[in-house]
């Protein structure tokens, strides 16, 4: 994350814990369980809940804290057999060895601030309670491969795989030295598709938005000040897989820099593509933005950005081309930072559910 932190832990916008049906139909998303906490179980202990995976109950159990149900890293590791690692040095566990690898680390008060390939993944972060590290449920649901069925009357959260695309995605690396620093860009690259030509369109637009990462960092020689020592300049670049199911990808790439002042800069860039013919789809072809919808999308964007604060003005309409990823059962809309709003409030995101946006 470097020495100065990246739009991080202290600002970042809750995130949405409800859950629903995914694309077919199956209900993904077992922290539904909120909607149904009443606010007397929500002000008590937290609750421990019985995990299932792939049918077989396990000996480590979960945990329910203010509606939001969470695993514990170790049964992560032992049950679904991904890889668990922690660097003490650092303080960070890292969870996952595929193309979307999450971090926790821990940071005073054992406040845990939750990244995917360096990506904020929101609210709730993780938690240590009696020395394990816990994980949101909602985290394993959209970047780890995991769906689940909550049953609120048993305390009982059932997980198995997600069933994907079959494809694979890698990660490749552009690399360059820039104000005597190393420009990165990590960028997916997909194999597997039957039609070889979308795969070649889908795999140059990636690499050329990692391409123009590199082009912008260099784009910085000469018109910032030389770096101090105690903060380096940094430009680093990665991404994170939200959605690969039913043919279709979603990804969104980022990329951070930092040439001096109070904070760096992140930007966000995503790409949802159909894996039939390589198509990048646009918002609009996921929900309804025509006639009476338009204008709806337009009032919930604007109301919801003045009741969260921080709004400076000149929202007139979502775009053609608004920044958008796809996960289970919905679009999100999203806005870069200071487009609408101030730094601190982050990135504006609308969750969009895409049975109520046809």
């Amino acid at each position: 994350m470097g020495n100065k932190m990246k739009y991080g832990a202290a600002v970042v916008a809750a995130g949405v814990l409800l859950g629903g049906l995914g694309w077919s139909g199956q209900v993904v998303d077992a922290s539904s369980s909120k909607a149904k906490v009443t606010v007397a179980a929500q002000k008590s202990a937290k609750s421990e809940i019985a995990l299932k995976w792939n049918g077989k109950a396990l000996t480590q159990k979960g945990m329910l804290d203010n509606g939001t149900v969470f695993v514990p890293a170790t049964a992560i590791r032992d049950a679904l057999g991904i890889p668990l690692k922690y660097d003490a040095k650092n303080r960070t566990y890292t969870i996952g060895n595929g193309y979307n690898k999450l971090s926790a680390a821990v940071y005073a008060n054992n406040e845990i601030y939750l990244t995917v390939n360096g990506y904020d993944v929101g609210e709730p972060g993780g938690k240590i309670v009696n020395g394990r590290l816990y994980i949101p449920y909602k985290v394993l649901n959209e970047y780890m491969g995991v769906q689940g069925q909550w049953n609120s009357s048993l305390k009982s959260l059932s997980m198995t795989p997600k069933k994907q695309n079959s494809i694979t995605i890698k990660s490749a690396t552009l690399k360059k030295k820039v104000l005597n620093v190393e420009a990165v860009a990590n960028y997916p690259v997909v194999s597997g598709l039957e039609n070889e030509q979308a795969q070649t369109e889908i795999n140059k637009v990636l690499k050329k938005n990692a391409e123009d990462v590199i082009t912008a960092a260099e784009g910085n020689v000469g018109t910032q000040p030389p770096s101090g020592t105690k903060y380096p300049y940094e430009f680093q670049g990665d991404f994170v897989v939200h959605y690969n199911a039913q043919g279709l990808l979603s990804i969104t790439a980022y990329d951070y820099t930092y040439t001096g002042g109070a904070h760096g800069m992140t930007f966000r860039n995503s790409f949802t593509f159909s894996l039939k013919d390589g198509k990048q789809l646009k918002l609009g072809d996921v929900i309804n933005m025509q006639s009476k919808n338009k204008q709806k999308l337009n009032n919930l964007v604007l109301n919801k950005m003045k009741k969260d604060g921080g709004y400076l003005g000149g929202f007139k309409s979502v775009p053609a081309d608004a920044d958008f990823y796809l996960k289970d059962n919905a679009a999100v809309l999203y806005f870069q930072l200071y487009d609408y709003t101030a730094y601190a409030y982050g990135f504006p995101q609308f969750e969009l559910n895409l049975k109520e946006w046809k």
